[in-house]
């Protein structure tokens, strides 16, 4: 039987990698920063990085799409356990994918779900005037990839209750329903919507969009090949022809 593999949190003394080191960096100077500089009366610094719809594609503020997941807000506790959740899943798949696919991915999946909001803005003013910051999109992403890819693997709820990678990805679908439900819309939670959407189809190919492409492409070429091949007949070599020439009885 394989290795049964399971989620762990990664051992403090083994180092963090180094993109999920530079992402944590980053997450933190730039919310303080933010934070720091709104509370001194400069809140357009924090304007710079929320993502609202609104101003995307009339404004051309498309650096929107990925600079919205560097900012967790002006709420401390939040700020640490999205840090915190970065680290762990963040540490994990960088060292399981390695570091390019890990940063791909993170930011197809960030930019993708922040073009989602963005094109629900279209046809709905509350969503083009709604504010998006933080990972969550990102981390949803993560989690279908896990559930998709590793659908058997065990996964430790809270670092504390083993669940199916499966079972985590529903339970995260299911914990954004209920925030909706709560809340009274599901304005505020869209961008979480457009990360496991991204995320899933990231992942539908067991190997993102490029394996996705490479794919289509050999299919298609082996269409060609089968229909030019349709007028060639086989010819057996010499020393499997009879002594007429024809084939022997036996080759087909």
């Amino acid at each position: 039987m394989p290795p049964r593999r399971s989620f762990r949190r990664p051992s403090v003394f083994s180092g963090v990698p180094p993109i999920t080191l530079r992402l944590l960096v980053a997450t933190a100077v730039t919310t303080i920063g933010c934070v720091v500089a709104y509370h001194l009366g400069l809140p357009q610094l924090l304007e710079a990085f929320v993502l609202r719809p609104a101003e995307v594609l009339p404004g051309l503020k498309v650096w929107k799409l990925l600079s919205y997941l560097f900012v967790e807000g002006t709420d401390p506790l939040g700020f640490l356990i999205d840090l915190v959740v970065l680290y762990f899943f963040g540490a994990w798949f960088e060292r399981t994918w390695g570091p390019r696919r890990f940063i791909v991915f993170y930011a197809i999946s960030g930019a993708g779900a922040g073009l989602f909001v963005t094109l629900v803005g279209l046809v709905s003013p509350s969503v083009a005037a709604q504010p998006y910051f933080g990972i969550w999109p990102v981390m949803e992403a993560l989690t279908v990839a896990m559930g998709m890819l590793e659908p058997d693997m065990e996964i430790y709820f809270y670092f504390l209750f083993p669940l199916k990678a499966r079972i985590m990805m529903f339970a995260s679908w299911g914990l954004i329903a209920l925030f909706m439900i709560f809340g009274g819309t599901p304005v505020p939670y869209l961008a979480a919507v457009g990360g496991a959407l991204t995320g899933l189809a990231l992942s539908v190919s067991r190997g993102g969009p490029r394996r996705l492409w490479l794919r289509f492409r050999a299919a298609q070429i082996e269409r060609q090949l089968r229909r030019r091949a349709r007028h060639l007949t086989v010819v057996p070599p010499p020393e499997e022809r009879g002594r007429d020439g024809e084939p022997k009885h036996w080759l087909h």
